[in-house]
């Protein structure tokens, strides 16, 4: 009986440590990943990686001596062509491994030389492809953004911090990132460097140890 009773306090105390160290491993969060690319003009990225991967966002500061950037533009033609993908392979994404709650404000830094302009970001979750509207049904449906915002953008070399408010959505994988222009003027993303940190922002709980 003795025996029994020290097995069973054993045993309390096992699944007590597993139900402290499970509550401690969700805790909340703040992450923030920063926007890289391979190549110091994004669109030899873009023509590298086009229809397979996406640029990378990840917590490595970036170390870049001079900054990367991407551009930017409004495509002519059917503006559904662009603007109802999630993912799409014609604007700036980046896409970081992500697996948690994410809840709250999301926010994003984006060092920009453009025209005076506005920029349309999006985030989902989980998306690894373009993925479209029912106008190109062999693209499969579009996912609704999670979390979006439009903000205007200076004219000129500056930096823009957009804050998407309220969002709460599970990552299994990846949180993605684009950016779509509004309207007709050029411009470009810069990311990559100290000066040129272009980073996301979020409150994550996490579904194992890290939500990255």
């Amino acid at each position: 009986m003795k025996k029994s009773l020290i097995l069973l306090m054993v045993f309390g105390l096992f699944v007590g440590t597993l139900a402290t160290a499970g509550a401690a491993q969700k805790k909340p969060t703040k992450v923030k990943l920063f926007l890289h690319g391979t190549e110091t003009v994004g669109e030899v990225d873009m023509a590298n990686n086009f229809a397979a991967a996406y640029n990378r966002m990840d917590a490595t500061e970036p170390s870049e001596s001079v900054p990367r950037s991407r551009e930017f533009v409004t495509w002519a033609g059917d503006p559904s062509l662009w603007n109802d993908c999630a993912g799409s392979f014609l604007v700036p994404n980046w896409s970081g491994a992500v697996s948690g709650q994410i809840k709250g404000n999301v926010k994003v830094t984006l060092y920009t030389v453009t025209g005076p302009r506005a920029l349309n970001i999006q985030i989902w979750p989980d998306v690894v492809t373009q993925t479209c509207a029912s106008n190109d049904v062999a693209e499969g449906e579009y996912p609704e953004p999670t979390g979006e915002i439009t903000v205007d953008v200076p004219p000129g070399a500056d930096s823009v911090e957009a804050v998407i408010k309220g969002v709460n959505f599970k990552a299994f994988s990846s949180v993605l990132l684009q950016v779509t222009p509004v309207g007709p003027m050029p411009g470009r993303i810069l990311y990559d460097a100290p000066d040129f940190a272009s980073s996301i922002e979020f409150t994550c709980t996490p579904t194992a140890k890290s939500c990255v």
